[in-house]
């Protein structure tokens, strides 16, 4: 009996610019990719996205590497994991390319390992979190401050338009009225030390539109793929006096990091018909949501710094693959996901907080997503175009479009 985990993600998005030069990589260094094992250092989500490309140009001599010895042993689909050491053993040719975000210090476990770089490994790291600094330090006022996660940063892989919609936001605009800070899965604990710090150096927004999505899920701030500790601690530095809270902010993001959990969605004990997927959506859209998690609670303090400042908020909950849901958990589907919200506003409620909502749950057909069978919430370029339509019609937003 095989009881290894499958630790793939399912891939049908990645960040516009990361995409980019992961295709522009893998095209550059085919004729080596070709003569050589691709050991992939990395087992999360651009490691997948990665793999995805690689399977697309006909490479299949591939396993994984990863320094979480909760996922050596098992499996990204049918590829190994395996640790550091037993790749340094293989005997034949093979070629390192590393694939997550902030990978200086893979960068130098394989230097101290005896391997040159431009020879052995390359690193296929883009830094994502610059571009958020420099976003996040961009002078404006008066604006739309959009914060969120990866719906704002992320395309379909399938994509020929590569516009997120965050920069679609941007455009239609104009960038001087609108500041976008997007971070797959970054936490409200980290949205809300960062408007607040926006709003220490006197930047003031027309307006805040804010993703809640990750304040519906108990564990999803501790996840390591949410914690982003160097782009927390960036703009920690970037901060003249930042407030003690900020900087103790930036400790726990590296201390839950440093704690390597296994991803949620992964951990389950899986019955047969399960999938990662299910998984991932129940995880998601499914539990029973309680007021005193995290998310919520910060979700409170954040309207409530925003009221206090006399600044309006909207509240985004993006677009579910409803469809997808349906076919893994029934007809049911929507009336369970809405349950959490109705619980969701009447834990704003009763704390008298002053809020919109714009709620585009069930906007999207199959055919305007990433992919048709996907749990991502990223929508392809249609419906990205479709969601950007939305926005300008909305009642809390419509005035800032006209």
């Amino acid at each position: 009996m095989n009881n290894k985990i499958n630790f793939a993600w399912p891939v049908t998005s990645e960040n516009a610019v990361v995409y980019q030069r992961f295709q522009s990589e893998v095209e550059r260094l085919k004729d080596t990719l070709a003569a050589k094992r691709i050991v992939i250092f990395g087992a999360g989500i651009r490691g997948c996205c990665l793999l995805r490309i690689l399977e697309q140009r006909g490479f299949t001599d591939i396993v994984f590497c990863d320094n979480n010895a909760e996922k050596q042993g098992h499996l990204i689909n049918d590829y190994d994991i395996i640790s550091l050491g037993e790749a340094l053993g293989y005997e034949s040719g093979q070629v390192f390319l590393i694939a997550p975000e902030n990978s200086g210090a893979i960068s130098q476990q394989l230097t101290e390992a005896g391997l040159t770089e431009g020879k052995d490994w390359f690193s296929f790291d883009i830094s994502v979190y610059d571009a958020y600094v420099s976003e996040y330090r961009r002078s404006v006022s008066e604006h739309l401050l959009v914060v969120g996660d990866c719906a704002f940063s992320h395309i379909a892989l399938k994509d020929e338009v590569t516009d997120s919609l965050g920069e679609m936001m941007k455009a239609r605009l104009r960038e001087h009225r609108c500041k976008v800070l997007s971070m797959h899965g970054i936490g409200q604990q980290a949205n809300y030390h960062i408007i607040r710090s926006l709003l220490d150096q006197k930047e003031r927004p027309s307006s805040v539109f804010l993703l809640v999505m990750e304040a519906l899920t108990p564990k999803a701030h501790l996840m390591p793929r949410t914690q982003h500790p160097t782009l927390i601690q960036s703009l920690v530095d970037t901060v003249p006096n930042p407030r003690a809270e900020f900087t103790e902010y930036a400790k726990l993001a590296k201390e839950r990091f440093n704690r390597f959990q296994v991803e949620s969605f992964a951990s389950f004990a899986k019955v047969e018909g399960d999938t990662s997927e299910k998984l991932y959506m129940q995880m998601n859209y499914l539990f029973k949501i309680r007021e005193e998690t995290e998310g919520v609670t910060y979700l409170k303090k954040t309207i409530q710094l925003l009221n206090d400042e006399g600044i309006p908020i909207t509240l985004y909950i993006p677009p579910v693959n409803y469809m997808q849901g349906e076919r893994f958990f029934g007809p049911d589907f929507k009336k369970r996901y809405m349950d959490n919200f109705t619980k969701l506003y009447s834990f704003l409620d009763k704390c008298d907080l002053k809020y919109s909502v714009t709620d585009a749950s069930f906007l999207l057909t199959d055919d305007e997503f990433a992919a048709a069978h996907t749990t991502d919430e990223t929508a392809n370029y249609s419906g990205r175009s479709k969601l950007l339509n939305f926005f300008s019609e909305s009642e809390p937003l419509r005035s800032l479009f006209e």
